[in-house]
C-alpha cells in the first residue's frame, strides 16, 4: 500500500517538475521573441474578447432578426469608408519617428484633422442627410445622422491613441481596452434590444463599443499634448506634415480605394438583394473570421511595430520576418477557415436560430477569400517600405475589379451566392498579387 502511494507521489512530483520546467522554456521562448510576445499579449486579450462575441451573438441574432443585423452591416460599412479619411492616415506615422517630440506633434496634427472632419462631417448630414440616405441605403436611422458623426469621431480617435501605444508597444492596454469594448458593445446591444430599439439601439451599441477604451489610452499622453499646446510650434507641424506627406498623397486614398473594396460587398448586396440578404451575408463572413481575426488584428499590429522597429535600423531582418509571419499566419488560418465554412451551413439553424438558416450558404465562396486576407492584409506594409504609389496602384486595381465584378453579376441577374463567389476569386487573385508586390518592395530596400 505504502509502496503504491510512494509511486503516486513520485509521479505527481515528476509531473508537477515537467509542468514547471515546460511552462519557463515557453516563457523564455516567447520573451526571446519580441513579435511572438507581442502576438501572445495582444492575441490573448482580443480572442477573450472575440470569445465573449461570439457567446453573445446567439442572444442578438434572437433579439434583432436579419434584416435589421443588415442595417448595422451598411451603417458600420459606411462607417469604416470613413474612417480611413480621419487623419488623412497620418496616425500610421506615430510609430516611425525617433524622437518622441516629433511624434508627439504628428498626434496633434492626426487630431487636428479629425476635429475638422468631424465637424464638416456633422454639417453635411445636417443639411444633405435627406439626400445622402437615398443614395447609400441608411434611412433606418433616421433623423438621427449625427450618429455617422459621433461614431467617425470616437472610432477614429481610438484607432489615433492606439497607433501612439504601438509606438511605445503598450500592447497591454491595448488588450485591456478591447476586452471592455467587446463587453460593452455586446451588453449595450442586448440591453437596447431587449427594450426594443431596433436598428437605432444595435447601432447605438455598436458605437458604444468602438469608443470605450478612449480613456484608458489616452490617460497619460492627452495631458501631455495639452500641456504641449501651450508651447505649439507651427512651424514643426508644417515640417513634419511635408515630411510625411506621402501618407496623405498615396497611402490616403489607397487605404480608402482598398476599404471601398472590403465594403462593396455589403453595399452592393444591400442595394440589389435587400437588408434580409445583407444580414445573412454579414453574419457568415463576422462567424468566419472571428475564430482567426484575433490573430491577424493583433499581428497586424504586432507586425507594424516590430517591422517599423527594423525598418528604422534598415535590417535585413525585414524581409524574413514578413516571410515567417506569412508563414504562420497561412498554418494558423487556412485550417480554420475552411473548416468552419464546412460546419457553418449545419450549426446555423442550431446556434442563431432558425431565422438564420440561410446564413450558412455563403461560408464556402468566402472562404476562399478570407485565407488570402488573413495571411496577406494583415502584413500589407508597402507604406513603410516607401512604396506607396504600389499601393495605391493595387488597390485602385482591386477595386475595379471588384466593381466590374459585381457589375457582370447584376447584368447576368446571378443569385446571391454565385455573386459572392465572384467578388471572392477577385479578392483572393489580387491578395496574391499583394504578397509579391511586398517581397519586391522589401528586397528593393534591402538592394538600397
Amino acid at each position: 500500500m505504502n509502496r503504491g502511494s510512494d509511486k503516486a507521489k513520485h509521479f505527481i512530483v515528476r509531473l508537477t517538475r515537467y509542468g514547471n520546467s515546460l511552462r519557463t522554456k515557453i516563457t523564455s521562448w516567447i520573451s526571446k521573441d519580441p513579435l511572438l510576445k507581442g502576438i501572445v499579449i495582444m492575441g490573448s486579450g482580443t480572442a477573450v474578447a472575440q470569445i465573449l462575441g461570439i457567446v453573445f451573438v446567439p442572444i442578438l441574432t434572437r433579439l434583432y432578426p436579419p434584416a435589421v443585423y443588415g442595417t448595422l452591416a451598411v451603417f458600420t460599412s459606411l462607417l469604416s469608408i470613413l474612417i480611413v479619411i480621419s487623419s488623412f492616415r497620418y496616425e500610421l506615422t506615430l510609430p516611425l519617428p525617433e524622437k518622441d517630440d516629433e511624434a508627439e506633434y504628428l498626434l496633434i496634427l492626426s487630431f487636428f484633422i479629425l476635429c475638422i472632419l468631424t465637424i464638416i462631417l456633422f454639417v453635411v448630414l445636417t443639411v444633405w442627410g435627406e439626400f445622402l440616405a437615398g443614395i447609400f441605403h441608411f434611412e433606418f436611422i433616421k433623423p438621427y445622422y449625427w450618429l455617422f458623426g459621433l461614431g467617425f469621431f470616437g472610432s477614429s480617435l481610438y484607432e489615433i491613441l492606439t497607433f501612439w501605444a504601438l509606438r511605445s508597444k503598450d500592447y497591454m492596454t491595448i488588450t485591456h481596452t478591447r476586452i471592455v469594448q467587446g463587453i460593452s458593445g455586446s451588453v449595450s446591444k442586448i440591453i437596447l434590444g431587449i427594450l426594443s430599439f431596433g436598428s437605432f439601439g444595435l447601432i447605438c451599441g455598436e458605437i458604444i463599443g468602438r469608443v470605450v477604451g478612449i480613456g484608458t489610452l489616452g490617460r497619460t499622453i492627452l495631458p501631455k499634448i495639452w500641456l504641449k499646446l501651450h508651447d505649439f510650434d507651427v512651424n514643426k507641424v508644417k515640417t513634419l506634415a511635408y515630411r510625411y506627406r506621402k501618407f496623405p498623397t498615396f497611402s490616403m486614398p489607397a487605404s480608402l480605394i482598398n476599404e471601398i473594396s472590403l465594403q462593396v460587398p455589403t453595399l452592393f448586396i444591400s442595394g440589389i438583394f435587400g437588408f434580409q440578404v445583407v444580414g445573412l451575408f454579414s453574419l457568415t463572413y463576422s462567424m468566419l473570421v472571428l475564430p482567426v481575426s484575433f490573430v491577424a488584428s493583433s499581428m497586424s499590429q504586432v507586425f507594424i511595430g516590430e517591422s517599423s522597429e527594423v525598418f528604422r535600423h534598415r535590417s535585413d531582418e525585414i524581409l524574413t520576418l514578413y516571410q515567417k509571419t506569412t508563414k504562420k499566419l497561412f498554418l494558423f488560418g487556412a485550417p480554420l477557415i475552411f473548416a468552419g465554412a464546412v460546419i457553418s451551413p449545419l450549426i446555423f439553424p442550431l446556434i442563431f436560430g432558425s431565422a438564420w438558416k440561410d446564413a450558412g450558404m455563403f461560408s464556402l465562396p468566402l472562404s476562399i477569400m478570407l485565407v488570402g486576407q488573413f495571411v496577406v492584409a494583415t502584413t500589407d506594409r508597402l507604406e513603410l517600405y516607401g512604396f506607396n504609389h504600389w499601393e495605391l496602384a493595387w488597390n485602385i486595381s482591386r477595386t475595379a475589379f471588384v466593381f466590374f465584378g459585381f457589375y457582370l453579376s447584376y447584368v447576368f441577374a446571378l443569385p446571391p451566392v454565385p455573386t459572392v463567389l465572384v467578388y471572392s476569386s477577385i479578392m483572393t487573385v489580387m491578395y496574391a498579387v499583394n504578397y509579391i508586390l511586398n517581397i519586391k518592395a522589401i528586397k528593393h530596400v534591402l538592394k538600397k
